[in-house]
């Protein structure tokens, strides 16, 4: 038997062919299996990620992306996939690692916020597994994963109770620095140094806080304790006076509580480490007038008059005596002497800036635009302060694939963090647009002794940013 296909028929079978090949991810088999779409593309895009360790055991649809097939017909594809849960730790409500996490949780990886109290606690909590992913300060995070910091030690020894504790041996010193079961995915931003005073404290510069109440927030008492030290300033142990004399430092948890006693004029200044988007920090600048003083040494006119000693009683005019006589060959060589020492000029910011290396390994020098906060009463508009980086870092039992997910979402979204926290928080009396943020090229610009994740570090081959040369040599 021999069947007639003419061309007409031919082309309805390609096209019924067509629709079927179409239809089948969408309809027919859903229909067949009795599963949705969804559910088909779940089980078979996150079959890599969705395995879970510690206490991520919930699950959630998350919406990575959309698409856009034709620019005058827009077609959105509902990109859901299950991922478990991370916890997701900020230290302050309203601080910028806060504001970060809402973009976060809705754009990168589906995250719960859990609130910290200290980089030190963060670190315990990524041991213990209570927590997945934070920002970390570089100089705690480096200093504790090296064990050479002796005023962090200092700091941990007062935070376990261990005050006697023998920190001479090296198995005591491994006992205090356990693995940190963390490791770094980037660089995030910066936070600064702040020390805030009452528009009418008589403090002006740093070493006036000697014999003052000075609130320390608890979180930043480590870098503050070597801040001091640096300007040769003996901090009272245990909050008492030291001699009789009236100098307390005052620690406190939470950002609320320190902020509130300034208010109540139990304080005559504050320290912290913070970012100028802190919400806390703006609504103090709004609710009373306050000084920022400057954390970067300066001159001051006392320095200017330091010479005055070096003049000789000759050179001091008076009319009650005769002109002195020729100096002699021993008087010209102390003039000499004299007048080079006086002509010899020493930066003593520049100096101060040399010496705090000793202390903090990753500071850099900065001076803030005081235009990003409401009128203070500062008779300059910027501050020379510190600023230290910030990571985020990711606990080591997460998934190699997830952590993969997570960075390349991250690189995917700087400058989207960026600017959605500048555009929600803009201020037309404020120049409150950041500048030192999310910056793509300074993302793996953390101390080598900190380690990259591993899903991190697969993702950033793919960006160029970490290659690999082989060293081919022929030896004759």
């Amino acid at each position: 038997m021999v069947f007639n296909i003419d061309m007409e028929t031919i082309l309805i079978l390609l096209l019924v062919f067509i629709l079927v090949i179409y239809c089948w991810n969408d309809w027919i088999y859903p229909f067949i299996t009795g599963k949705t779409s969804v559910e088909t593309f779940t089980n078979t895009s996150t079959s890599l990620i969705t395995s879970t360790t510690g206490n991520n055991l919930k699950s959630i649809a998350f919406d990575s992306t959309w698409y856009l097939r034709d620019p005058n017909q827009p077609i959105i594809l509902n990109n859901q996939i299950s991922l478990p849960v991370i916890q997701f730790g900020f230290y302050d409500n309203g601080s910028y690692d806060d504001l970060i996490g809402k973009y976060f949780r809705n754009h990168i990886y589906p995250i719960e916020p859990q609130q910290l109290t200290t980089g030190l606690d963060t670190i315990y909590k990524f041991m213990n597994g209570d927590i997945d992913i934070a920002f970390m300060n570089e100089e705690m995070l480096a200093r504790f994963i090296k064990r050479d910091c002796k005023y962090l030690t200092r700091y941990i020894t007062d935070q376990l109770g261990l005050e006697s504790f023998d920190t001479s041996k090296s198995e005591n010193i491994e006992r205090i620095y356990p693995d940190c079961n963390l490791s770094a995915i980037g660089v995030a931003y910066h936070v600064d140094m702040y020390l805030i005073v009452n528009n009418f404290s008589n403090i002006q510069e740093f070493s006036d806080i000697q014999n003052k109440s000075i609130g320390v927030l608890e979180d930043s008492y480590y870098y503050f304790m070597k801040l001091a030290n640096a300007y040769d300033i003996t901090l009272p142990s245990n909050n008492t006076n030291q001699q009789g004399v009236s100098f307390q430092i005052d620690r406190q948890l939470r950002m609320e509580n320190l902020i509130d006693n300034l208010k109540k004029n139990k304080y005559d200044g504050i320290f912290i480490l913070a970012h100028p988007k802190n919400q806390q920090l703006l609504k103090l600048t709004l609710d009373i007038k306050v000084r920022f003083i400057h954390i970067q040494k300066r001159s001051s006119p006392k320095d200017a008059r330091s010479n005055l000693a070096n003049l000789l009683t000759e050179q001091q005019g008076t009319n009650n005596k005769a002109p002195p006589p020729p100096p002699d060959m021993n008087r010209q060589s102390q003039y000499s002497k004299s007048l080079i020492k006086d002509l010899q000029t020493v930066n003593i910011q520049e100096s101060f800036n040399s010496l705090i290396k000793k202390y903090f390994q990753h500071l850099e020098p900065r001076s803030v635009n005081l235009n990003k906060f409401h009128t203070t009463g500062n008779m300059y508009s910027y501050l020379e302060t510190y600023s230290i980086r910030m990571i985020l870092v990711i606990r080591n039992d997460i998934p190699k694939e997830r952590v993969e997910y997570i960075t390349h979402n991250y690189i995917d979204s700087l400058n989207k963090i960026r600017d959605r926290i500048d555009r929600e928080l803009f201020t037309p009396q404020l120049d409150n647009f950041s500048s030192m943020e999310f910056n793509y090229n300074e993302l793996l610009a953390f101390d080598s002794i900190i380690p990259l994740a591993t899903g991190a570090r697969e993702i950033y081959k793919l960006e160029g940013m970490i290659y690999y040369e082989d060293d081919a040599r022929c030896r004759v």
